[in-house]
């Protein structure tokens, strides 16, 4: 990837040459397809026009509120765009997930996590992180529900729905378990599998307290989680931005961008992947570009 501007031509090509990878005759039909409707519909320079949106907003630093998540689970997400069928509770409980990207491997067991849950998690870690206590071994957050809210939704957002969708969250942070693989993806062969490291996380929240009279909450994590939070290089991620995207895709995708300071030129193929977006959905919801980034 470098930083010189391509120009149309040479990224027809590109596009071109990225298509001809794909081995399989009906995605290479979806993506040919996609791309076609793409160029010819408003929203050819959405992408760009979404990057610098991200640079501009907000100007003040003021404004700023950052989150924080482990750069393995930046390049590499326990976190999905889903659908409104796809977010139901029973589409969730999951035997298995293995997903790979360009960046690395995750395997999720339990349930699949939605993109609100994310949000949700990087309040959550973003006070822990100043407030957390070791309380007889165990990685303890004292806290309040209407604090949690507040940073979420403001305080519009304190509804018995607000609650619970942060109850049902906390909840599913106790059944997943997952792992992540990440990898250098410039190596090829030996020299990749020679980069691979594994590691298996388990859960995220091992339990929680709620009183709903004082709304005091109490959040023990899973130490091994929070070991390897301790441990990580963290990757910032612009809350204030975040906050202002209505749709899974665009958070998810500023979740991605915020992990590389060049990301350059990629094929749209690469980036649904690296940012767990479903490719197999009918032709007509791939080709709607804005209804994945806006």
């Amino acid at each position: 990837m470098g930083s010189e501007p391509i120009k149309p031509d040479q990224e027809q090509n590109d596009i071109t040459k990225s298509l001809d990878s794909i081995k399989d005759p009906k995605l290479k039909n979806t993506f040919s397809r996609l791309w076609e409707a793409i160029e010819q519909s408003p929203s050819y320079n959405d992408v760009e026009i979404f990057k610098k949106e991200i640079g501009e907003f907000p100007q003040k630093p003021e404004q700023q509120i950052f989150a924080f998540l482990p750069h393995q689970m930046a390049k590499t997400s326990i976190f999905f765009p889903m659908s409104d069928r796809e977010l139901k509770e029973e589409n969730r409980k999951i035997s298995k997930i293995e997903h790979e990207t360009g960046w690395g491997k995750i395997v999720i067991e339990g349930v699949k996590l939605a993109i609100f849950e994310e949000d949700i998690f990087l309040v959550i870690i973003k006070i822990a992180k100043d407030k957390i206590k070791i309380i007889n071994g165990d990685y303890t957050l004292a806290t309040n529900m209407n604090d949690i809210i507040n940073q979420l939704y403001g305080r519009a957002g304190y509804t018995k729905k607000s609650v619970e969708r942060i109850e049902r969250a906390l909840r599913n942070f106790q059944l997943v378990r997952f792992e992540l693989t990440t990898f250098d993806w410039k190596k090829r062969g030996n020299e990749r599998v020679k980069s691979e490291h594994v590691r298996s996380i388990g859960n995220i929240v091992q339990s929680y307290d709620y009183n709903k009279e004082n709304k005091k909450l109490i959040i023990v994590f899973n130490k091994f989680f929070f070991i390897y939070f301790l441990e990580s290089m963290l990757t910032n991620i612009n809350f204030s931005v975040r906050q202002e995207l209505k749709k899974d895709g665009s958070k998810a995708l500023l979740r991605f961008l915020s992990t590389h300071t060049d990301p350059g030129h990629m094929h749209i193929l690469t980036i649904l992947n690296a940012i767990n977006f479903n490719v197999n959905q009918p032709m007509f919801k791939l080709c709607t570009i804005n209804e994945i980034i806006h």
